[in-house]
């Protein structure tokens, strides 16, 4: 009786290791490929295409300041 119960022991820990160690590489094939994703994003994407307006004043904001807080 003890035999059996150490063999489902041991095979319940092989199936936790061999879990854990699939995991392990299962988390590092989508590490690759999320590097491997977004490695040349800035070449293919350029931000600076967008010219920005000019201000129409010097000193203005692009949206009003609120400064009546007081109710």
């Amino acid at each position: 009786m003890n035999i059996i119960i150490f063999l489902i022991g041991i095979i319940i820990t092989l199936i936790y290791c061999m879990s854990f160690v699939w995991e392990m590489k299962q988390e590092k094939q989508r590490k690759e490929k999320e590097l491997l994703d977004n490695k040349y994003y800035y070449t293919r994407n350029p931000s600076n295409e967008r010219m920005k307006q000019p201000k129409r004043k010097k000193g203005s904001q692009s949206r009003m300041k609120n400064y009546n807080w007081k109710k």
